[in-house]
């Protein structure tokens, strides 16, 4: 399967005022997100477990992670990742004035594993990740000879050609 990227323009450097405009790729995201019904679905199928016991698995596995996050804890998950907590404030003028109420908002922070990162350059093709121009994916073209638009290894698309990945 491919990645499809579409082409936007910004500005080179944001933070300047009349940066100059450049071309940058921006991943295109087909269809409707999973949820977990459908990846306990795609588990089972390589498991002897029921949809029921996975899904509930990883329910219980999404409230142990955020119980051990607010014990100060970070998760390492081998072959997934790490889990942190960080804080955003707005920052304080003298150390002593840094209270509880300095924190504005708490998220959730994820890095992944090697194991878990996608690579341009990948050996296994399962592995591999293949590029397609949006445009050159809406008019069927999903080769990697270098007349589609893409780089790296090379894959056919799944998916049907005909829908819009947009809508």
């Amino acid at each position: 399967m491919s990645v499809i990227f579409r082409t936007v323009e910004r500005p080179s450097d944001p933070r300047v005022e009349n940066s100059p405009k450049k071309y940058y790729p921006q991943l295109v995201t087909l269809g409707q997100s999973v949820d977990l019904a459908f990846i306990a679905q795609k588990m089972q199928d390589r498991s002897s477990l029921s949809i029921g016991d996975i899904k509930s698995t990883m329910q219980n596995f999404v409230e142990k992670l955020k119980e051990q996050l607010l014990e100060g804890k970070t998760v390492n998950i081998a072959g997934l990742g790490v889990f942190i907590l960080a804080a955003k404030s707005k920052g304080e003028e003298k150390a002593d004035d840094v209270t509880a109420k300095s924190v504005e908002s708490v998220r959730i922070c994820f890095q992944a594993n090697r194991e878990l990162k996608i690579s341009k350059a990948a050996t296994r093709a399962g592995e591999r990740l293949d590029l397609v121009s949006l445009d050159d994916y809406l008019k069927g073209k999903t080769s990697t000879d270098g007349s589609s638009g893409s780089e790296g290894g090379g894959s056919d698309s799944d998916g049907d050609q005909g829908e819009n990945p947009l809508g």
